[in-house]
């Protein structure tokens, strides 16, 4: 067992029975002495850098490297069987505002384990472009599948609700005069036909506000 599976196994004994507790201490102690003796090793790991907490009203415009390299340093028990997915990387936004703006990444940024220290993070600060978003309703259309001969049989087609909310960049919404469904294939070419469809969006910094799903009705020609 190396010192990292004694501080979980400590952990446990510790929440699970107050009359523990004293003797979790003490072992805590051994292990601590055990841990400082050891010799401290650097290792780098790359792992993902998450983007978190966008304002409401706001969209991400620009491409900020989504990959950091961290090192860390600690005792080599602990470092040698660590996993880059106990480790994650993250800048909050939320108290970003409209325009271009630098954030630093520190050791704040960085989770590590106990007894693990952030000792250089690469790259250091990231650039991020934020734009102000609109919020409109935009009609639906539906896209029938199946080549001209099904097309050509369709008589009528509903679709409720007939538009949906979309948030977007101002000038994507002149290229939105509709937002169209996945493509339907309708299983007959008679009668009416039904499906429950989503909605998709295709200009990059469009998304769809609440339920992307509409319901299509295809009536056909008798």
């Amino acid at each position: 067992m190396n010192a990292a599976d004694l501080f979980r196994v400590l952990r446990r004994l510790a929440s699970q029975n107050l009359g523990l507790k004293v003797v979790a201490l003490a072992l805590a102690v051994a292990a601590w002495w055990f841990v400082a003796g050891e010799s401290k090793v650097l290792v780098s790991f790359t792992i993902p850098l998450e983007i978190r907490s966008v304002p409401k009203g706001l969209t991400m415009t620009n491409k900020p490297g989504r990959q950091v390299e961290v090192r860390l340093s600690g005792p080599s028990s602990l470092l040698s069987g660590m996993r880059p997915s106990e480790i994650s990387a993250g800048v909050d936004l939320s108290a970003a505002r409209a325009g271009r703006q630098y954030f630093t990444l520190d050791d704040r940024a960085v989770k590590v384990p106990p007894g693990i220290k952030v000792q250089r993070i690469f790259p250091s600060s990231i650039e991020v472009i934020l734009d102000r978003t609109d919020r409109r309703a935009v009609p639906v259309s539906a896209r029938i599948g199946g080549g001209a001969a099904v097309r050509k049989r369709v008589a009528k087609i509903g679709i409720d609700p007939p538009s949906v909310e979309v948030e977007a960049l101002p000038e994507e919404f002149s290229r939105m005069q509709f937002i169209y469904t996945e493509e339907i294939l309708p299983e007959r070419t008679e009668g009416e036909y039904s499906a429950i469809v989503r909605v998709e969006t295709r200009e990059p910094h469009a998304k769809i506000v609440g339920n992307p799903n509409v319901r299509v009705k295809i009536q056909f020609r008798k």
